[in-house]
């Protein structure tokens, strides 16, 4: 039985679970890096907390280190099942990337998707870009809009990115849209001063939930905000409950030489609280109705007089 403070937190968290929507630099990612096993078994530890992660770097034309991620996700983890999307083989070069999404199937599905039609080539690697449903009434459809820049193109291709929301807009009537990934938006790449006058930063309507302060890099001799989450949604902004950098070295206390094996970068993640739109909505739940009757119930009993 459960002692009086957990069970009060137990029906005070009822419904409150938070959907986690994250991206991740997975810094050259092949069959050869996932089939080593503490690799593997870190990179299953690091998608199975997000219910939607987007995956960049992805060097794997045949998807083979993709499929193998996720049976492994399925082998080991409950809280499945999870399923994935792969963007076709992005680039200029013979050098050449995917976008990939790992999702719950059960909490979330794909709607639509498409790799933006890039006409004046402005992006080395065009987002490719999806549309997930989401377990929420207020919030029923959510776009993401996943990009990993060149560094030497940094603020042009962040610019072009509004286009790039624009068109997400127009195409699926919704305004309710996040921008998602390595921008390479900080540091040497992108000085603080051209990060203001982006076209992203100086347009209303547009939330950098991944603030300009947080170090998303694993080296300790760098400090740099790379990896970034924007949010164009009043829906979205609305029931946003945390945002940051998962700092995976520190959480599963591995060295700095073996968290590069990983990766350079940190996943960043944010958390929309979808059940508390939900509950703006609906009648109060049982749970709720009963829950003063059950903190009374809880309390000690008064002490008798005193002899």
């Amino acid at each position: 039985m459960h002692p009086p403070a957990v069970l009060l937190l137990l029906l005070l968290d009822a419904g409150a679970k938070a959907f986690r929507i994250c991206a991740f630099n997975t810094q050259r990612l092949t069959l050869a890096k996932v089939a080593r096993e503490h690799v593997m078994d870190t990179l299953v530890r690091i998608v199975a907390r997000c219910d939607i992660m987007v995956l960049q770097e992805v060097v794997d034309s045949s998807d083979s280190a993709i499929r193998l991620l996720v049976r492994e996700l399925n082998r080991s983890d409950d809280s499945g099942p999870f399923n994935y999307l792969s963007s076709p083989q992005l680039g200029r070069s013979t050098y050449m990337e995917k976008y990939v999404y790992v999702y719950r199937s059960h909490k979330t599905r794909v709607l639509e998707h498409y790799v933006y039609n890039d006409k004046d080539d402005l992006f080395a690697r065009e987002p490719f870009v999806a549309q997930f449903t989401l377990p929420s009434n207020v919030l029923p459809s959510l776009a993401l809009v996943p990009l990993h820049t060149t560094p030497k193109a940094v603020e042009t291709e962040l610019n072009a990115l509004h286009d790039v929301f624009l068109d997400v807009s127009r195409r699926w009537q919704s305004q309710d849209v996040i921008l998602l990934g390595d921008f390479n938006a900080d540091c040497a790449s992108l000085p603080k001063k051209r990060l203001g006058e982006l076209v992203l930063r100086t347009q209303a309507g547009f939330h950098w939930a991944i603030g300009d302060e947080e170090d998303t890099t694993v080296r300790a001799s760098t400090r740099c905000a790379y990896d970034r989450i924007v949010l164009h949604s009043e829906r979205a902004q609305g029931l946003l409950r945390a945002a940051g950098a998962f700092c995976f070295p520190k959480s599963f206390q591995l060295s700095e030489v073996e968290a590069l094996n990983i990766s350079d970068h940190y996943p960043v993640e944010v958390e929309l609280e979808l059940s508390r739109a939900a509950h703006t909505l609906q009648p109060l739940s049982l749970a709720t109705l009963l829950l003063p009757s059950l903190l009374l119930l809880l309390l000690p009993a008064p002490l008798g007089p005193v002899a």
